[in-house]
């Protein structure tokens, strides 16, 4: 969709079938790719469906053209559905080193701070991940609440915000907010809702006229009922604070995504304002294939091959590729 003279194309979600918020965001004066990454997941005591696989090896073809197309790749923070790994993985990520040099090369890398507001799993790999890119990528630069000019178009960062809750254990992201002329895009990946009022307010200090918004876990149960509450009456008042938000990511992992956004929408809708999964937004049909994958399993059976594949060590399902996929 096109909102002024800014672009904005999904590329990846749990709404397209793969863990991800990836987006490409286009104006006249600069390419930026948010967050090129997609994954998979163990869930229901289930490996992924080869339906996913195929989905996951889809998706990451366009992110891998779209990367090359880009003038900026942009890092929220360092969670593998938003960030490649510099490591080799064929059970949830598709990953190697040489397609993140391949991603980075020549580009202007605006990434989440290493060093600061992050917790030790997002640091370890954050380190790599300079380590990995910093010969390749044309520049890298921290981008907690910094500001960066591309002729008429600004690509601002926030301070880091809570990886969900206020003190949550997993650390930090950052939103980003690219504007041009009188148009702005608000992205906001992993805040879970967000399920922290602080973030709440910062998000709606932004005069974005497209939010994509990170919905709440609500598949986890350590995800608390006041967070759960949190998370929806934010949802609530974003859909009154910006003409299109798009909630997808964590919350589009339950079947009864439609049903529990369901107050959200008819909000937004009370205002002339929209309320859209990342498929919808692309134009796409929405594939929940994580939530339905218990049902694909019974409907599609695996072949025999991909079930002994799928019964195999760790260590042979990250080094060997699912067959038949």
């Amino acid at each position: 969709m096109k909102t002024g003279d800014i672009e904005v194309t999904p590329l990846a979600s749990e709404s397209i079938g793969v863990r991800s918020m990836c987006t490409l965001v286009k104006t006249p004066d600069i390419v930026v790719l948010l967050d090129p990454s997609a994954a998979l997941a163990m869930r229901f005591q289930l490996e992924p469906h080869p339906s996913e696989y195929r989905e996951l090896m889809r998706r990451l073809e366009r992110i891998f053209v779209a990367a090359r197309s880009a003038d900026v790749i942009s890092i929220s923070h360092y969670h593998h559905d938003h960030v490649r790994p510099g490591f080799t993985d064929f059970r949830y990520l598709f990953s190697s080193k040489e397609e993140l040099l391949r991603m980075v090369e020549g580009k202007t890398v605006l990434a989440k701070d290493n060093r600061e507001h992050i917790n030790p799993s997002q640091r370890r790999r954050g380190f790599y991940f300079e380590r990995d890119v910093a010969e390749t990528a044309e520049s890298v630069h921290w981008a907690d609440n910094q500001e960066f000019h591309y002729g008429g178009t600004s690509v601002k960062y926030s301070p880091p915000l809570p990886h969900g809750r206020d003190g949550s254990p997993l650390g930090f992201v950052l939103a980003t907010i690219i504007t041009h002329g009188d148009n702005t895009v608000l992205f906001a990946p992993d805040v879970q809702g967000p399920a922290s009022r602080t973030t709440l307010e910062y998000l709606k200090s932004i005069p974005a006229d497209v939010a994509i918004v990170g919905g709440p876990p609500l598949y986890l149960d350590t995800f608390t009922p006041d967070e759960r509450r949190q998370a929806q009456e934010s949802l609530l008042q974003l859909s009154k604070a910006f003409p299109v938000l798009v909630v997808d990511h964590h919350l589009a992992r339950i079947a009864t995504y439609n049903e529990w956004l369901s107050p959200v929408v008819d909000t937004g809708h009370s205002v002339d304002h929209e309320v859209l999964t990342m498929a919808e937004l692309a134009g796409e049909p929405r594939r929940f294939l994580e939530a339905a994958r218990r049902q694909n399993y019974d409907t599609d059976p695996p072949s025999q091959e991909f079930v002994e594949w799928a019964s195999s060590s760790d260590e042979f399902k990250s080094a060997n590729k699912p067959p038949g996929v």
